[in-house]
């Protein structure tokens, strides 16, 4: 009789234990149900579909410094320092002189200056006497067409002297300086330099034929460099030639990017992402958050503690969003990761 009490108290003991196990085995099933996913709000926001095409950069504007008159070159110095690659100048200013006694004695600019002033001063003097009477007509405009053969003639012999002179003939900076010529007798057609302006730069970039119809003068152009990872800049299409290469199948177009702080460099290669189509405000997801059932584009929501299946229709796609047309409102809570198995009503727990 007591063996039996003691096994009647120990069941008794044992049996909160027992229930307990049950219920943190049960719990823990339940748990193992529950699918663990990350979520975020859906947002609206800026996507836009691009043509892409790659292409080299060059100058809006470049111009040779080329010499019309053989002789010894000498550079010229600014600030006391000769000019260097790399230089920033101004229209007019001087770049070198080229020695060669000779060619300005032939021009006689100071022989043609001093018979150009005896001829105005001999226009004055006919004038003069034509308001006395003392000349005829006839005399007076042949002093006065003197007087202009003369001034030509000076002004010709000046043009003729300042080929010696190589200036800039814009604004911009020094490229391709011939700077080891200096001091050497240098020949008719010699290149002493080019000047860049590059404050604007273009590119010509080739497209396929089927995007032709796609493109219209204009439209936005966002331009990279591998070089200049960390920013990117902003163009225009600003030509398009409607020719089709025969051998190609593409087309040329031609894009103006601004080069306000100089990064862009003539002969940079860069990649031209052309806007095709832009929405400035629209519901926007990751594209990984997107997935196919039956042929089917759907997303995942949370609901409470459940994930919800949504079908979607979509728009502008890039390489990791997708605009979203319909099926997913501002503000819900997207599945983005862990919905690979989910199903509609499917428990869930978030994570982050």
């Amino acid at each position: 009789m007591k063996l039996k009490n003691i096994h009647a108290k120990l069941i008794v003991s044992l049996l909160p234990i027992l229930i307990f196990a049950c219920s943190s085995a049960e719990d823990k099933s339940a748990a193992d149900l529950t699918i663990p996913v990350v979520v975020e709000k859906v947002k609206r926001g800026p996507i836009a579909s691009y043509v892409s095409a790659t292409g080299t950069l060059r100058a809006q504007r470049e111009e040779r410094v080329i010499a019309e008159v053989e002789g010894v070159l000498r550079m010229a110095k600014n600030n006391g320092t000769v000019l260097v690659a790399g230089a920033k100048i101004q229209a007019g200013q001087l770049l070198a002189e080229i020695e060669n006694q000779e060619y300005l004695l032939n021009v006689r600019v100071e022989s043609q200056k001093l018979a150009m002033e005896n001829a105005v001063r001999e226009l004055q003097k006919q004038e003069a006497l034509f308001k006395e009477g003392g000349v005829t007509e006839k005399e007076l405009e042949l002093a006065r067409r003197n007087a202009l053969d003369s001034r030509l003639n000076y002004e010709a012999a000046q043009l003729r002297a300042d080929k010696l002179r190589l200036k800039a003939p814009i604004s911009g900076f020094i490229a391709n300086l011939q700077a080891n010529s200096a001091g050497t007798r240098v020949p008719v057609g010699f290149r002493l330099c080019s000047i860049m302006d590059y404050d604007i730069t273009l590119a010509q970039v080739s497209l396929p034929n089927t995007d032709l119809e796609r493109l219209q003068i204009g439209q936005e152009v966002v331009v990279s460099n591998y070089a200049i990872s960390d920013q990117t800049f902003l163009g225009r299409v600003t030509a398009i030639d409607p020719t089709i290469d025969p051998q190609t199948r593409t087309f040329t177009v031609t894009i103006k990017v601004a080069n306000d702080k100089l990064l862009l460099k003539p002969g940079m290669f860069v990649k031209a992402d052309i806007v095709i189509e832009n929405h400035p405000n629209s519901v926007v997801i990751p594209k990984t958050a997107l997935q196919t059932r039956d042929n089917r584009p759907v997303a995942f929501i949370v609901e409470g503690a459940s994930a919800a299946l949504r079908e979607v229709s979509t728009g502008i796609e890039t390489r990791e969003e997708v605009e979203i047309l319909e099926g997913l409102a501002e503000g819900e809570r997207l599945v983005v990761k862990g919905h690979e198995t989910l199903r509609d009503k499917s428990k869930v727990r978030v994570t982050e």
